[in-house]
């Protein structure tokens, strides 16, 4: 579902920049686009630095703590295919920059238009992929919090039935014996 959006909104974009918005333009907003296209790699690198979470992996349910690797193993590949996408089209905006303005405007009309569509296409893809990356981050932080407090509920679980079963040793230990209870006496008799 997500991958459709992505692709709609992109062609949506690129549609929009080819019709409405001249080359001359796209070169005066190069300089932004290629800083926060740059801006988005950094961020993530930083995301792909992370590695996996430091939790108490032997107390975790095997089940659930191999969704959660496996969770972070398809993440980082996709980090890997964003900075891809997003190191052409960079290299494509700085090709584009280096031609120049004036030499791009002898392009014919058709060409400008496809230039343009394309740097609006592609630029919107790298920002969608922006926000993957921060929904997948919110989506690997979710299954961690799983996954902390199962194993905080277990624990507390294990500690109450310690407890119980102290209290019950305990209660043995006493030598307790059963007192035979005698029935009621009316108050007549």
């Amino acid at each position: 579902m997500a991958r459709a959006i992505t692709i709609v909104v992109t062609v949506v974009a690129a549609g929009l920049f080819a019709w409405a918005v001249p080359l001359v333009r796209v070169y005066d907003a190069l300089q932004p686009m290629i800083t926060a296209l740059s801006i988005m790699v950094a961020a993530v690198f930083v995301r792909l630095n992370r590695g996996m979470p430091t939790l108490e992996w032997k107390s975790l349910d095997p089940e659930k703590r191999k969704d959660l690797t496996s969770a972070i193993v398809r993440v980082t590949t996709d980090y890997g295919w964003i900075i891809g996408i997003n190191a052409t089209v960079l290299f494509g905006l700085v090709t584009l920059a280096a031609i120049g303005k004036t030499d791009a405007g002898l392009w014919p009309e058709w060409g400008r238009r496809i230039v343009s569509g394309s740097v609006g296409g592609f630029v919107c893809l790298c920002v969608a992929r922006m926000v993957y990356v921060i929904w997948r981050d919110i989506d690997i932080v979710r299954l961690q919090k799983r996954l902390i407090d199962g194993m905080a509920t277990r624990e507390a679980n294990e500690r109450d039935v310690a407890l119980a079963d102290e209290k019950v040793a305990s209660i043995r230990a006493a030598g307790v014996r059963p007192v035979e209870v005698k029935a009621p006496k009316a108050w007549g008799d």
